[in-house]
Formats: C-alpha cells, sequence, structure tokens
C-alpha cells in the first residue's frame, strides 16, 4: 500500500511539474513591457522560496541536534541546507536568465543578485566546515552552531538588504508602473550625471513646451557602442506622458518630476502596463508552481535524508 502511494505520488509530481512548464509557455500570458522573459517568474519566485523554507527547516534540525545529540537529526540539517543550496543555485541561474533577456548582462551586480550569491558563500562554508573536521562529535556541534547562525542571515540577505540598497534593476523598482522606488535626481547646476543600476544617465536639459515637461538625458550602458538620447515628459497634470525605451531593453524611462526653472528632474527605470499576477491564468498558474516546487523540494528531500540518515548510523557505530 505505502509503495502504491508512493508511486502515485511520483506520478502526480511529474505530471504536475510537466504542468507548470506547459502552462508557463502555453497558458501564461506575456508581460506587458518584458514580453516572454516575464514568464520566468513561474519558475524563479517559487524557487526562492523553496530556498528560504529549506535553509529555515535545516535551522530548525540543527536546534534539535544540539538539544538530543540525535546523529538523524545532524543529517536531516545537512538533507535541507542541501536541498536549499541547490534551489538558491536554481533560482540564482533563472534570475541572471531574466537579467541577460531584459538588461542584456547576466550579471550586474544588483543587490539582490549579490545578497543571493553571499547567502550561497555562507552555506557553501557549511559544507566546507563539517569536510574539515574529522572528530564525528565536534563536527556536528560546530556545524549546527554556524548552521543556526546562517538561517538567521538568511531574511536579511533575501528581504532586508535588497530593499534597503538602492536598486532600480530589480523587480521591487522596476515591474510596475508608477513604481514606488525613488529613481535619481538630476541637476543641470549640480549632479547632472547618475547611475540607474549599471546605465549611466546625463541630463543634458529639461524645459516646457505647451502642456509637455520635456527632459533631454542622454544613456550610457554596457554593449551600446553609441550613447543614446532619451526625452521622457509630464503633461500639464505633471502625470508621465512619454516614456521612452531603454536601447535594446524591454524597460522604459520615466519622467517623475521637473522643475525647469531649478534645472532640476528625477527619473526612474519602469515597464509599462500591469502588474505580472494581475491576470488570473498567471496567478492560479504561479501558485500552482509554488506547491509543485514545494512537492518537489519535499520529494528530493525525503531521498537525500534517507541516505544521509543511513550514513550517520554507519558512521555513528563506526565511531563506538
Amino acid at each position: 500500500m505505502a509503495e502504491r502511494l508512493a508511486f502515485t505520488a511520483k506520478i502526480s509530481l511529474g505530471l504536475a511539474m510537466s504542468g507548470i512548464i506547459y502552462a508557463m509557455f502555453l497558458v501564461v500570458p506575456q508581460y506587458v513591457g518584458l514580453g516572454e522573459a516575464g514568464r520566468i517568474i513561474i519558475v524563479h519566485v517559487p524557487t526562492a522560496w523553496v530556498t528560504s523554507a529549506a535553509f529555515a527547516l535545516s535551522a530548525v534540525f540543527s536546534i534539535v541536534y544540539l538539544r538530543t545529540r540525535s546523529a538523524l537529526h545532524d543529517a536531516s540539517a545537512v538533507a535541507a541546507a542541501e536541498i536549499g543550496t541547490l534551489f538558491c543555485i536554481f533560482a540564482t541561474v533563472t534570475g541572471s536568465i531574466f537579467a541577460e533577456v531584459v538588461w542584456g548582462t547576466f550579471w550586474n551586480w544588483d543587490p539582490r543578485e549579490t545578497s543571493i550569491l553571499v547567502l550561497l558563500l555562507v552555506y557553501a562554508a557549511y559544507f566546507a566546515l563539517r569536510s574539515s573536521v574529522d572528530d564525528i562529535a565536534r563536527k556536528r556541534r560546530l556545524a549546527a552552531v554556524y548552521n543556526i547562525f546562517a538561517c538567521v542571515t538568511m531574511p536579511f540577505l533575501l528581504f532586508v538588504a535588497p530593499r534597503v540598497a538602492d536598486s532600480t534593476l530589480h523587480p521591487n523598482c522596476a515591474f510596475l508602473q508608477g513604481s514606488k522606488c525613488e529613481g535619481i535626481s538630476l541637476d543641470l547646476n549640480g549632479a547632472k550625471i547618475g547611475q540607474l543600476g549599471d546605465v549611466v544617465v546625463e541630463l543634458k536639459s529639461v524645459e516646457t513646451t505647451g502642456e509637455l515637461t520635456q527632459a533631454r538625458v542622454e544613456v550610457r550602458m554596457p554593449g551600446l557602442t553609441q550613447n543614446a538620447e532619451l526625452t521622457p515628459s509630464l503633461d500639464a497634470s505633471g502625470k508621465p506622458a512619454d516614456r521612452p525605451e531603454f536601447p535594446g531593453q524591454s524597460f522604459r524611462m520615466v519622467l517623475i518630476e521637473a522643475n525647469p526653472q531649478a534645472g532640476t528632474v528625477r527619473v526612474n527605470m519602469q515597464a509599462p502596463g500591469t502588474g505580472l499576477l494581475s491576470n488570473q491564468r498567471t496567478l492560479w498558474v504561479f501558485l500552482a508552481s509554488n506547491l509543485t516546487f514545494g512537492f518537489l523540494a519535499l520529494w528530493l528531500y525525503r531521498i537525500r535524508a534517507t541516505i544521509l540518515h543511513v550514513s550517520a548510523l554507519v558512521e555513528t557505530q563506526e565511531a563506538h
């Protein structure tokens, strides 16, 4: 009976993953401003959430190990950390693919990219620590303590640091029309050059013509052989009017505010259209993807934990 249930679960998981892949390309509509690149949210975000859950679970097992000194709990902590690291790599790779499609570069040291790389290094050090200590009891104890502290850094690296840092390239700033990110201020009489991620912008002029207030901004960016000039504008009510596209990218430059008399403007990088999850098909596929990736991680964890449990028991017996 148990074997039949396990077999059914595996078949169901395989069908669910196939359905997610199918839906990602053939059911989810294109996101205005990003086109096909917007589909990657169906994979990228769930893998990031699974990463967080796996690392948190690993820390819980480490805490339990410190209380019980059970080799099985230590093995469970290792298995969860390995699954977390695997999905962290998935999240990093899918994020890099998205960055290349939208911004023309796989890596631009955006705060989120940098913080997830640091998280990978933190857990790489966890595995290195386990490999460097020969005494079994001491290795497990030190690894458990380190794992708890590593988990404490995880929310900061994944959720806090990217929002504290000035990030205009990542979705929390660039995906939404009317982005809440402050953008950058430019001044003809002062700091007229600034940077939006890896895009250098220079204010050339700002003036009001009729009902439009228009800024002329020169753009320099990686892969662009010649400087481009964009002219974002505001209408008479002070709302963004023209949003010119950055060269070779899906994103647009938006003029948030301007003062022609003072020669100052504030600009940002945005994508037009509604939020990715405002579409019902996208929302349901996204929720199903989170659930499916969660079960996939659980299945991989159980396989790896079983192997490590056997190894831990053998290791303990040999030590005695």
